[in-house]
């Protein structure tokens, strides 16, 4: 059995590492409501550039563009975003199974990373990213997200790659997170208009003389990178939530754990204590008892007492 100071020792690192996950508990849950502030602002940007797009093609008749136009070959680039490191449950594992099973089955000729648990990842399978953005997955900037879909809307252009997919955990509520696989060129506008409110684009009156100047492809060629800009940016906020999200429970549970240790080594405690001390007054009671029968026995040897 532990001696009293071993479990005193025991209960204080516990209480120590019950500080540390209790304060990333609080430190994730403040990110968590930061960055959900965040998808409602880039949601009524998206919905807005998705509506303005959903309205030209429907209202000015057959138009073919190069980012609605499917590619007649099969190279695909993806882009990942994992998260910026580990203590998240199992939200890293999940997206990086979910990008492992589809990269799986496609022609991937190029990889881009965001965060460093996915780019380690593909490292340790001898799979080197083609980019990796670091940070952007713990700090999201707009400034970042144009950078990368610059570089692969120009490849697109180029015909360098024939699709543009990215996989990422869409969060749905505290309680519920969703890795998925989107496609973002060539743009399929159902996709993007899952889950979306009715707009102004979806009710039927007559457009037959709205002019766009400059022309509707000209629209289309300047608005449809600002969309993909908007949606990646989205999915990295979307992300963000669900890591810390997954984080807040992982050290929620964390701190209920070291509860129920403490609450059983304090137990453990006080029942080494009491033995301790049940045993001390035993010998205590033993020796005293050996006293009184020395004496006893003294007593009896010289009935009379002692001749000096």
């Amino acid at each position: 059995m532990a001696s009293i100071s071993d479990i005193r020792f025991h209960i204080k690192s516990i209480k120590q590492t019950r500080q540390i996950t209790n304060a990333m508990h609080m430190v994730s849950a403040s990110r968590m409501r930061k960055a959900l502030d965040g998808i409602q602002k880039n949601r009524a940007y998206f919905y807005h550039a998705l509506d303005i797009i959903v309205d030209i093609l429907k209202h000015t008749g057959d138009i073919t563009h190069n980012y609605l136009r499917h590619h007649a070959g099969d190279k695909v680039a993806y882009i990942i975003v994992a998260g910026e490191k580990g203590l998240s449950g199992s939200y890293n594992h999940a997206v990086l199974s979910l990008a492992d099973k589809v990269i799986a089955d496609k022609n991937v000729v190029e990889i881009y990373t965001i965060g460093s648990v996915g780019s380690s990842h593909y490292l340790r399978r001898g799979m080197t990213p083609d980019r990796h953005f670091e940070r952007l997955a713990e700090k999201p900037k707009l400034d970042q997200v144009r950078r990368l879909m610059t570089i692969l809307i120009e490849q697109y252009n180029r015909g360098e790659i024939d699709e543009l997919r990215i996989v990422y955990t869409r969060f749905i509520n505290t309680l519920s997170r969703e890795p998925v696989e989107q496609k973002l060129l060539p743009v399929e506008l159902n996709d993007f208009k899952r889950g979306r409110p009715e707009s102004e684009a979806d009710r039927e009156y007559d457009r037959s003389f709205i002019l766009y100047d400059p022309s509707p492809k000209e629209v289309l060629n300047a608005l449809i990178p600002q969309l993909l800009i908007g949606y990646v940016y989205g999915a990295i906020v979307h992300a963000y939530a669900s890591e810390n999200c997954s984080r807040m429970a992982a050290m929620e549970s964390a701190t209920r754990s070291a509860d129920k240790m403490i609450d059983k080594l304090t137990q453990q405690y006080h029942a080494v204590r009491q033995l301790t001390i049940t045993n001390e007054l035993a010998d205590i009671i033993g020796a005293a008892n050996a006293a009184n029968a020395a004496r006893s026995a003294d007593a009896a040897y010289y009935p009379e007492g002692r001749d000096e």
